[in-house]
């Protein structure tokens, strides 16, 4: 007995044994171009979790998920060249091992398959027949006239729901939350860490020269926007710089640029990618029956159609103080005012707390600083000059970027601190566009495309009825269920997935015809 007993312990390790992250979705059969919607569990600590959808030819679709104490949602967009097959949707942390369920993808616009990953049943071969199931624990569910979800578990659950149609698609085996083990919390991090490496012809160089000298070589992060999501870093011991940022959200392009680094040098930053591509093991072969042509064909229809969702971003908070958000600024709208040709005049005919200087050929912004009234001389502060929240070094491209094209000046009259430089407060001309038009910078300054945290969203309409990705219910507690759309003869399935009081995994599954 004992023996047997420590052969269930070893193997109840084995299973979960770096199984850190558990990732639900809405379904479990997508077809190509389709979007996958996703809710996370973890141990509280990470700040975001990386998923890819992989099959035996690599990555089809990858995303980041915010996580906030353990939790976190979002979604991935499946491409519609996306081959026909099976897919582990891998999620992990940066200290975690990748684990995720196995998913199906039908490509009805194409005829790519995965390789060796897909075979077709006989003419003559029936389709499995649909099976009721009712299983699970924590959750009960009753169905007159609405559906009511109910917390039988006795302790407040952190869920998810998913209400879809039940179809002949052929699906992977059922994968709960029963088997999860979360782990020891640590520490909430503020959010992701974005590193990024010296690379160019002249970078050995750059290196050796700022590892002797004092101050340190210095980067810059930014995402154009509102200002927020901008973060400075030295070059650590490894080589690399490490940006300690708040998560950025949603895709866009971010600047990374050197500090005083000569603009002749051939010599930038590289962004290092925290994907792993993991080799996903055990796929099993995608079987695929003539008669599912009909259902294919109705979630092609629901997927071009499009349907509606909402956006959760209030659950998931920022953490860290923001200059750019703390402090009041002093806003010019110039429409407001006549327009001048060039942002020289502007300082001159309508912001009189910014004025623009040249010393030795170089151009500096400053700003008149608030000060108390017992100072009666004026102090100007050399200031942080910024573009749609983009640090911009060299001054003179503000002396000639074209105001046409700006839509408010800010200007915020204190001292602050950015990466360990003091600056005599901040400039910030806000665009139309909000992306920086016309800004030409220096070699060394690099823009690159970025996939940022996917936002958390309620979705309703299309073949999955319903979904929320981050959910609570006390005990005892229950949750009417949105039913428009469902029609009858039809079956469906629910699905529930959370944690009680954090650790203790709760699901309900249960297949029904309205």
């Amino acid at each position: 007995m004992k023996r047997l007993a420590c052969i269930l312990i070893l193997s109840l390790a084995a299973l979960t044994a770096g199984a850190q992250v558990y990732v639900a979705t809405d379904k479990s059969c997508y077809v190509a171009g389709d979007r996958i919607w996703c809710s996370l569990f973890s141990a509280p600590g990470p700040a975001v979790a990386y998923l890819e959808l992989r099959s035996s030819e690599g990555t089809a679709a990858r995303a980041r998920i915010a996580l906030e104490q353990g939790r976190g949602g979002g979604s991935i967009q499946i491409p519609a060249v996306t081959p026909t097959g099976n897919y582990r949707l891998a999620a992990y942390t940066e200290g975690s091992e990748p684990a995720g369920p196995v998913l199906s993808v039908f490509n009805t616009l194409g005829t790519a398959r995965v390789k060796g990953g897909v075979e077709i049943a006989g003419d003559g071969e029936a389709l499995p027949a649909p099976k009721d199931i009712q299983t699970g624990y924590g959750f009960s569910v009753s169905d007159s006239g609405s559906l009511e979800l109910r917390n039988t578990s006795g302790a407040p659950v952190s869920f998810c729901v998913s209400l879809y149609r039940e179809d002949s698609l052929p699906a992977p085996a059922y994968r709960s939350i029963s088997g999860f083990v979360p782990g020891s919390p640590a520490t909430q991090e503020e959010g992701e860490v974005l590193c990024a490496r010296l690379a160019g012809a002249d970078a050995d160089a750059v290196a050796d020269y700022a590892d002797t000298n004092t101050p340190g070589l210095r980067a810059l992060l930014a995402a154009p926007g509102t200002g927020d999501n901008c973060y400075s870093a030295v070059k650590d011991p490894d080589g690399l710089f490490r940006f300690r940022t708040d998560n950025i959200y949603g895709d866009c392009d971010v600047v990374c640029m050197l500090e005083d680094v000569d603009p002749a040098s051939d010599c930038h930053l590289e962004l290092v990618s925290p994907f792993r591509y993991p080799a996903p093991s055990d796929l099993p072969v995608l079987r695929l029956y003539r008669g599912s042509a009909p259902d294919l064909e109705r979630r092609t229809a629901a997927m071009l159609h499009g349907v509606s969702s909402d956006t959760l971003a209030v659950t998931l908070p920022m953490h860290r103080s923001h200059f750019l958000l703390e402090h009041e600024c002093i806003s010019y709208i110039l429409d407001d005012y006549v327009r001048f040709p060039t942002m020289e005049e502007v300082f001159v005919e309508i912001t009189p707390n910014v004025k623009m200087r040249k010393r030795k050929g170089v151009t500096h912004v400053y700003v008149l600083l608030q000060t108390p009234v017992s100072e009666s001389v004026p102090q100007w502060g050399e200031a942080l000059a910024m573009i749609d929240g983009v640090p911009v070094p060299d001054q003179s491209l503000i002396r000639t970027y074209d105001p046409a094209i700006v839509k408010v000046v800010e200007v915020y009259p204190y001292r602050y601190n950015f990466g360990g430089s003091i600056h005599g407060g901040v400039l910030n001309l806000v665009t139309f566009k909000g992306n920086m038009p016309g800004v030409l910078f220096d070699d060394n300054v690099r823009i690159y495309g970025f996939e940022g945290c996917s936002w958390p969203e309620e979705h309703r309409g299309g073949e999955t009825l319903y979904w929320h990705p981050l959910l609570t219910l006390g005990p005892g507690e229950s949750l009417t269920l949105p039913s428009e759309g469902m029609e009858p003869g039809v079956r469906y399935v629910l699905c529930a997935e959370g944690l009680a009081d954090g650790v203790r995994p709760v699901h309900l599954r249960k297949s029904f015809v309205r």
